[in-house]
């Protein structure tokens, strides 16, 4: 991982000669909001400093390195005098503030040369009273859309020099930057500093007169706790553990800028880089990839829709269309992860998954979204198809969802597994799947999609050959002496990849059966299921299924409405060759309320009584 940001700091610095500055300043219109700067503007024509005016402009990504600006404190001002305007009159003061402390710096100097002098002449025009006051006035009348930046500017023979132009404010935020990497301000006197001499950087393998020891471009470990420094318990000598010198520090904090804003998304409600990892090939291999990435990374701006492309993280910018279209020269880790606080926390780190295999799944997913269980559905606002993406499972774990127990280990196993095209545990799937389908049903709330879900998945995984479910695919033909029969069997084959077993087709069948009783109760004008309270709130077992087949003959009798006699036959025969014993409660529950919930797939012919 360290490595591989080595050489996307290598490749952004080669291919776009980004400056040391780049890294370091801020961009004050990262929200799209700050699309105007103005520029109190002094004048140094004729050696002498003035105030010339407030110019007005439009801002510009170019400049970001001439606005230089980066974010303070709210009481200390920024660190140079270019500011976001919040209101003007404190923006007007923020911005002098790192004036005053620069300029209380060069005067300790003997001598000021000709940028030292122009910095201190700007800053005593400020404590003219009667001009701060024209220029604060000026600033009051211009009118602007939205927000602005504020920042100063000297022209010289038509040339502004703005603050990123000045060497005194640039190298204050150099010196800053640079003393991160070996100095922390809350460490104790002798901890504060952590620099090597003379030895090897960890990073590029080279002899250097510095190294340093606080180097965290992401906080994979901590040194606030005892023993986790090289040598005992001094974190000065942090450097021993991970001796870092100042260009691999820079690069490193290049590269990952680079992969926060071009091979990072959501997924599922969960932060993740991709990090590809022919980095380590030739150079040319290497230019190609990034060039290749930089270019997808364009399309991924484009609605998924319109690209006619589908999502596998539910995320519109998603970066697995991506990895798909390389050829295997090239694989990719997955990092998944949160920060805390600061702290860099990973979640979970897939290697190696090669691009073909994203398109297996690729093709996987397509093929499930195909299926007719999932398209041509009626909903409240008119029909639609059911797409799978990653959400569909995190959605059974609640992954960062209120109010309800996390799941999301479990959830990142499988996705672990899935990636890894690993075993994934069938019982953990189906006991997810039903906890969550009995608390809608329990509650009265609508499950019909939740399980068309849960089926998605369960197709999905096995067409990817990874849930490790128990025993073999069941030969049984039971007697078919009617096209009703037979679009009922149709059916259970064309779905035989869930219902594989005797048991799982006796106990969806009869979960067809039973709410065909309840939808009779509900047409008698009343709405209420009486016969939804036989179902145990969907904690079913053997001994249940057994007393429920009956049952329901019984009452469908009893209203003289038994128009299900072929169904009830087929069960018969399926409860002749079935053996619920070796099948989970979980998962009788789950698929008797997935025949419940496909109930309305059966409605093919009824027989004579009807």
């Amino acid at each position: 991982m360290i490595h591989a940001l080595k050489a996307m700091g290598d490749y952004v610095q080669t291919k776009t000669e980004s400056s040391f500055l780049s890294q370091v300043v801020e961009n004050p219109n990262s929200n799209g909001k700050y699309n105007t700067v103005l520029v109190v503007l002094f004048n140094n024509d004729d050696d002498e400093l003035k105030y010339q005016e407030i110019q007005m402009e439009e801002f510009t990504k170019n400049k970001l390195d001439k606005y230089a600006y980066v974010y303070g404190n709210p009481r200390g001002g920024d660190l140079t005098p270019t500011s976001k305007i919040t209101k003007l009159e404190s923006t007007y003061s923020r911005i002098q503030r790192p004036l005053k402390k620069l300029v209380k710096k060069i005067k300790k100097q003997d001598e000021l040369n000709k940028e030292e002098q122009t910095i201190v002449d700007i800053y005593n025009l400020f404590q003219d009273e009667d001009l701060s006051d024209e220029i604060y006035q000026e600033l009051e009348k211009i009118s602007y859309d939205d927000n602005a930046v504020l920042t100063l500017g000297v022209k010289t023979n038509d040339r502004i020099k703005y603050v990123g132009d000045f060497n005194k404010f640039t190298d204050s935020l150099l010196d800053k930057y640079e003393k991160g990497f070996y100095f922390k301000k809350s460490y104790n006197k002798a901890e504060k500093n952590s620099v090597g001499k003379n030895n090897q950087c960890y990073i590029c393998s080279k002899e250097k007169e510095e190294t340093y020891g606080y180097v965290g471009t992401f906080a994979f470990y901590t040194l606030d706790k005892p023993g986790f420094t090289t040598g005992g318990f001094n974190r000065g000598e942090a450097w021993k553990n991970y001796p870092v010198c100042s260009d691999c520090a820079r690069t490193l904090d290049l590269g990952k800028k680079y992969l926060e804003e071009k091979l990072s998304s959501r997924f599922s409600g969960i932060n993740y880089f991709i990090i590809p990892k022919t980095i380590f090939a030739s150079k040319t291999e290497t230019e190609e990839m990034f060039e290749i990435l930089e270019e997808l990374e364009d399309k991924k701006k484009l609605s998924l829709k319109k690209d006619n492309k589908k999502s596998l993280s539910g995320s519109q910018d998603d970066l697995f269309q991506m990895m798909s279209e390389f050829k295997n020269y090239v694989n990719f880790n997955l990092m998944f992860y949160e920060e805390i606080n600061s702290a860099f926390r990973i979640l979970l780190y897939v290697e190696d998954v090669l691009p073909s295999y994203i398109q297996k799944i690729f093709a996987a997913k397509d093929e499930i979204d195909r299926n007719n269980l999932f398209t041509n559905l009626q909903g409240k606002d008119g029909s639609f198809k059911l797409s799978f993406t990653f959400k569909t499972i995190s959605n059974f774990f609640y992954v960062n969802q209120r109010g309800k127990q996390d799941f999301t280990k479990s959830f990142l196993e499988i996705t672990n597994n899935i990636f890894s095209e690993k075993s994934i545990s069938y019982d953990l799937i189906i006991n997810r799947f039903i906890s969550h389908i009995r608390e809608k049903f329990v509650n009265n709330q609508s499950y019909w999609l939740d399980n068309l879900k849960a089926l998605q998945i369960l197709k999905f995984l096995n067409k990817l050959d990874l849930l490790n479910q128990k025993g073999e695919e069941e030969k049984f033909m039971p007697t078919v002496d009617s096209e009703y029969k037979k679009n009922i069997v149709d059916f259970l084959d064309a779905h035989h990849d869930v219902l594989n077993t005797n048991s799982k087709k006796l106990v969806f069948l009869e979960g067809v059966l039973a709410q065909k009783l309840l939808n009779i109760q509900a047409s008698d004008g009343s709405g209420s299921q009486p016969f939804r309270a036989r179902l145990n709130g969907l904690k079913l077992n053997e001994k249940i299924i057994k007393r429920l087949y009956t049952e329901i003959i019984n009452k469908l009798e009893e209203y003289d409405k038994n128009y299900y006699k072929q169904l009830e036959e087929l069960i018969a025969d399926y409860i002749l060759e079935s053996d619920l014993s070796e099948v989970s409660n979980n998962e009788i529950s789950f698929y008797f309320v997935t025949g419940m919930n496909q109930a309305n797939k059966f409605n093919f012919q009824k027989s004579e009584e009807e």
